[in-house]
């Protein structure tokens, strides 16, 4: 695929499992991640994908705006999903307990022992979540490894920061890696805190952006 084939569009519910390996391929490496699905344990890469297709179904399901990179879908199948965003709109970022306990199955397969970790986590992330202003609100993005480098991660973020420019709304995420940062940085987000998981893990950072004038 070349990189004038490559465009940047909304997801169709039946592209979850392309996001998913998408997403597990770009955060192969992810610190915080890695703390929840460690090295060495089982099927490390499997369990990568189950997180990551639960959240994409998830998202789906509840109509967020999930965008990917990549060709177009045709009536020869699917498109490719070389990176993917996962934002919620202003005001529809929290997670459902109702969306928890669908997708218990998928986090056990994910986390394994590790769940009540990655469940405190959550927890912990969310509580520190701003709820005023109503802001749009980047859950997830990545880029497949042999992707990036060609201005997706930028692309998907524009896809939403846009609007949210065009209609004056701030913007909102975590960043779980700080080699991301300059990227998010490039598009207006300031870091705001910087916190550890749990007090003993990896590094969070939450970035705030407020719109372009």
């Amino acid at each position: 695929m070349t990189t004038a084939q490559i465009q940047v569009r909304r997801a169709l519910p039946g592209e979850a499992p392309l996001i998913a390996a998408a997403l597990a391929d770009a955060f192969r490496d992810d610190p915080v991640i890695g703390w929840l699905i460690p090295p060495g344990m089982s099927a490390r890469e499997e369990r990568f994908k189950a997180f990551f297709g639960s959240m994409a179904r998830s998202y789906l399901r509840r109509d967020k705006h999930v965008l990917v990179a990549g060709a177009e879908p045709s009536g020869a199948g699917p498109g490719d999903v070389l990176g993917a965003a996962l934002w919620s709109q202003p005001g529809q970022w929290r997670l459902p307990p109702a969306e928890i306990a669908r997708e218990t199955a998928a986090a056990v397969k994910a986390f394994g022992r590790h769940l009540p970790r990655a469940l405190r986590l959550l927890n912990q992330v969310e509580g520190l979540h701003p709820n005023d202003p109503k802001h749009w609100y980047l859950g997830y993005l990545g880029t497949r490894c042999d992707a990036q480098g060609k201005g997706l991660g930028g692309a998907m973020l524009r896809g939403a920061l846009d609007e949210a420019d065009a209609k004056r709304v701030p913007a909102y995420l975590e960043s779980s890696n700080e080699r991301n940062l300059t990227l998010y940085e490039r598009h207006g987000f300031r870091v705001v805190e910087e916190i550890k998981c749990l007090g003993v893990g990896p590094s969070i950072y939450r970035m705030w952006r407020e719109p372009a004038s």
